[in-house]
């Protein structure tokens, strides 16, 4: 049995491969990005087994009885412990009333203020340990310091527990169902300094408007946070190796940004701090978040097949015509169809995908979105409609 698990990973590894290298695969790979909406496909919560690790295994994995799938985009797993966040007097993420979503509530972060900006660009390390910390968890900022150690000791038994359940998960996932995960310990990973901004320290909105008002400021700060991220390892460490696991990276405050500033702020970076890796061989997976068209045209700067996109508001065959030749397609079924169309209209856009992407390989099939919440699809449409995709792949 176990010779037989590792043929069907080492197939569905190679046929990965293949498609992502622009080779006519074996079988085009069928994946999905799945988040928390398998807490709800057979009817239950996330709530439902919180807390319990048995429990939670079992509900998030048990849709995989049902559907087809190689390969799992992005992570698996809870991606947040709400109870940690809880004990340290965090509100930065909740479960939303359907008991499953788990919502990260920007809201209510403590934001750096104007000039609050000078102390990241002097000491980002020691204003995020410190001051950051304390007003972002109120736990450890008390008078009562042995009162904040038992907070702290609490939470890090919370987060223990959060990690052995998810890293089950894992085991469950890519070892036993042998389901193909294109990350690894080993994945070079691209995240603009903006994006630090944008999250962590100034938020979406005062972020965007400090690019207009005080540019000067934000470039200052971006610098800051280039400066303390860690040395990149050698490009050539990575020539003459497999193209797996892929390395990564995201658009996120990026989708927000005209092209002059996403050069800026993004594609400039990525292009000369990673030109080397892609040399070498590394292929990235973008992870979609906005549009993709007014600035797709820059990968074609950079070498044929390094990019695997999961595309997300633009429209598959449009980003098609002007990169498809160029860089990889991740595609074949929307959310609002899987959310509110029929199955034959989910199996007719699916049955174009593969006739239009599939041909010549650079085609992975994959939904434009994550399965998030509980209503993003039912399980009856999902299974018909991956399963009639899984038997395109084979043709």
């Amino acid at each position: 049995m176990a010779d037989d698990k590792l043929t069907l990973l080492e197939e569905r590894r190679q046929s990965f491969i293949d498609a992502i290298s622009f080779n006519e695969p074996k079988k085009v790979p069928i994946g999905a990005e799945i988040l928390m909406w398998p807490f709800s496909s057979h009817g239950g919560t996330y709530l439902d087994v919180m807390g319990n690790p048995d429990a939670t295994v079992s509900a998030y994995t048990a849709f995989m009885d049902e559907v087809p799938l190689d390969y799992i985009a992005m992570g698996v797993g809870v991606s947040h412990s709400v109870t940690m966040h809880k004990i340290l007097g965090s509100k930065a993420y909740t479960i939303s009333s359907d008991g499953t979503t788990l919502q990260h509530m920007q809201s209510q972060l403590d934001f750096i203020s104007v000039e609050d900006y000078q102390k990241v660009i002097d000491d980002l390390y020691g204003f995020m340990s410190e001051e950051w910390i304390q007003k972002n968890y109120p736990a450890l900022n008390v008078p009562d310091k042995a009162q904040a150690y038992a907070s702290l000791k609490e939470a890090a038994i919370e987060y223990k527990k959060f990690v052995e359940t998810n890293d089950r998960i894992r085991e469950n996932v890519f070892g036993d169902r042998q389901k193909l995960n294109f990350y690894g310990p080993e994945t070079v990973r691209y995240s603009s300094n903006l994006n630090t901004l944008f999250d962590n320290l100034r938020g979406i909105p005062n972020t965007l408007l400090d690019i207009r008002r005080r540019p000067e400021i934000v470039d200052a700060a971006c610098q800051a946070i280039f400066a303390s991220k860690a040395p990149l390892p050698d490009p050539k460490d990575y020539i003459g190796k497999p193209p797996l696991p892929l390395g990564s990276t995201v658009y996120h405050s990026e989708c927000f940004l005209s092209p002059p500033l996403f050069d800026k702020y993004f594609f400039n970076d990525f292009r000369k701090l990673y030109m080397p890796y892609m040399e070498a061989g590394v292929k990235f997976f973008v992870k979609g978040e906005g549009h993709f068209l007014n600035t797709i045209d820059r990968y074609r700067s950079i070498p044929k097949g390094s990019c695997v996109f999961m595309l997300d508001e633009d429209d598959a065959f449009e980003v098609h015509k002007a990169i498809g030749d160029w860089q990889v397609i991740g595609a074949g079924i929307t959310a609002d169809l899987l959310r509110f169309g029929d199955v034959q209209k989910c199996k007719d856009y699916v049955s174009k995908c593969f006739d239009t992407f599939a041909p010549g390989g650079g085609f992975i099939f994959l939904q434009n979105k994550p399965l998030l919440c509980g209503g993003d699809a039912s399980l009856d449409v999902l299974r018909e409609v991956y399963q009639f995709a899984d038997e395109l792949s084979r043709k």
